[in-house]
């Protein structure tokens, strides 16, 4: 599996932001939320958000890193495509990786649920 993420993969267009906040089912983490919605495409999308609450620039695009490295790693999880807009939260920093991957692949399996049952 290819562990990069392309730019098909990546929500961009703020009509899609948009539609996701509106439409979207919410999943709340400790260290994140994820705003989530199955797709179309044959591929799952992803935007990371980190807002001004979590500090500075460098934390902000460190925090939207570590984000963006979850959702490459772990593709494969999803069952369905989905569009994903995750918020990180100002905890993600006091959290080491592995508990990182430990919410992480809980939320997914979280969404994974959702999905089968619509």
């Amino acid at each position: 599996m290819d562990e990069s993420i392309s730019s098909k993969e990546r929500i961009k267009k703020k009509r899609e932001f948009s539609f996701l906040y509106k439409n979207g089912n919410r999943y709340t983490g400790k260290h994140f939320r994820i705003i989530y919605l199955a797709n179309e495409y044959k591929h799952s999308r992803l935007a990371a958000v980190a807002g001004k609450r979590i500090g500075s620039a460098v934390k902000r695009n460190k925090a939207k890193r570590w984000i963006r490295d979850l959702f490459r790693r772990n593709k494969g999880l999803l069952k369905r495509s989905t569009d994903l807009i995750i918020i990180a939260r100002e905890s993600i920093f006091n959290a080491s990786w592995k508990i990182l991957e430990k919410d992480y692949t809980k939320a997914i399996k979280h969404i994974n649920q959702k999905s089968l049952m619509q």
